[in-house]
C-alpha cells in the first residue's frame, strides 16, 4: 500500500476517461466484476455519455496535487482535472486497495 500506487491509479483511470477508453474506466470501479455483466455494460453507457456530452469532454490533462492513505486500505487522491480552455477542476477520488491493485470508489 504505497501513495505512489494510488496516485498512478488515479491518474490511470482520468486518463483512460480522456482517452476514450470507457469499458477501461469502468473496470477501475471498485467491485464492478461482481456486477452482472448486464450492469456493466450500461455503466460504460453512462460513462460514455457523461464524458463526451459534459464539460468532461474536453479534458486534457490529470496531476495529482496530493494524497492520503488510511489505515483502512483506502486512499484519497486529490486531482487536478485540466480542459482544453486552460481552466482546471480539482477533485478528489476515493480509491479502495483490492486483491486486484487500487480501484475507484
Amino acid at each position: 500500500m504505497t501513495h505512489e500506487a494510488a496516485r498512478e491509479a488515479a491518474v490511470q483511470y482520468y486518463t483512460m476517461l480522456m482517452e476514450g477508453d470507457y469499458e477501461g474506466y469502468v473496470d477501475g470501479m471498485a467491485f464492478i466484476s461482481e456486477r452482472p455483466e448486464s450492469f456493466r455494460s450500461q455503466m460504460i453507457d453512462v460513462v460514455k455519455m457523461t464524458a463526451t456530452e459534459s464539460f468532461l469532454k474536453d479534458l486534457q490533462a490529470v496531476t495529482v496535487l496530493s494524497d492520503s492513505l488510511g489505515e483502512d486500505s483506502t486512499a484519497y487522491v486529490r486531482l487536478e482535472l485540466n480542459f482544453g480552455d486552460s481552466i482546471g477542476e480539482e477533485i478528489e477520488q476515493a480509491l479502495i486497495l483490492t486483491e486486484e491493485g487500487w480501484k475507484m470508489q
